[in-house]
């Protein structure tokens, strides 16, 4: 069961639970949804005033054909602000491992970490590298096709214009982020137009001549920790092969 302190981290934890039902569910989330999946310690009444407050404050937004409500851009920019990196430290060590077992065709690492880190994350992998020449690399996006989101065509054809017209614009996004920490890109705050209804999750990398930014693309309705736990794991995988990629 959970447990509450007080009003205010009532607030934070039922906000918490939405975003993070929102994120697997994909559908409006209601109280008593919430009551009846966490055992909460309050009434659906209780619980729907909360989400009618974090509603108020541009958290959340009600679906009038629906009795619940999904987290707006704003919210899940509130959830992420709340983040800290050492909560992007779970430990993927055991499925790297086991993607390590297959043949590793030399030759070809960028392609190889990049599956890895769409097949773990269940996102578009991107690599920006910054050498003697800037490249751009991306693997995974049969995974965008997965996502609900994306069932609206427009939203796809905006995010392939970006992969083929816009993909030096898109790479300068990337090489912004040249550090160790890791950076997470919601809505507007990516700077690209056609894909401002996205989330973008980036991690860099630095091994002289070389520079490279990791990166993980996704709808706005992204499990963020997981996303920036997946680029975590694989970047001490991914420096061993950086000396190969000028």
């Amino acid at each position: 069961m959970v447990r509450f302190l007080d009003n205010i981290e009532r607030e934070k934890a039922i906000f918490d639970l939405v975003i993070e039902s929102y994120v697997e569910e994909s559908k409006p989330i209601s109280s008593s949804y919430l009551c009846g999946k966490y055992n909460l310690p309050c009434s659906t009444a209780t619980v729907r005033n909360v989400m009618v407050s974090l509603e108020k404050k541009g958290y959340l937004s009600h679906i009038h054909t629906s009795s619940g409500r999904v987290p707006t851009k704003e919210g899940f920019k509130y959830y992420v602000h709340r983040l800290k990196q050492e909560d992007f430290i779970k430990d993927y060590s055991v499925d790297i491992d086991l993607y390590l077992q297959r043949i590793y065709d030399e030759s070809q690492p960028v392609n190889y970490i990049l599956n890895i880190l769409a097949e773990m994350s269940g996102y578009t992998s991107l690599l920006a590298i910054s050498g003697r020449d800037d490249k751009l690399f991306f693997k995974g996006t049969r995974f965008i096709l997965e996502q609900p989101e994306f069932e609206d065509i427009g939203m796809l054809k905006d995010l392939f214009c970006v992969f083929e017209t816009k993909i030096d614009e898109f790479q300068q996004v990337l090489f912004r982020y040249l550090d160790d920490g890791v950076s997470i890109l919601i809505g507007d705050d990516i700077g690209v137009e056609e894909i401002s209804e996205c989330a973008l999750v980036v991690s860099g990398l630095r091994k002289e001549p070389v520079m490279c930014a990791l990166g993980l693309l996704g709808p706005v309705r992204m499990n963020y920790v997981k996303a920036a736990s997946c680029l975590n794991a694989i970047s001490s995988q991914f420096k061993e092969v950086m000396g190969a990629l000028v």
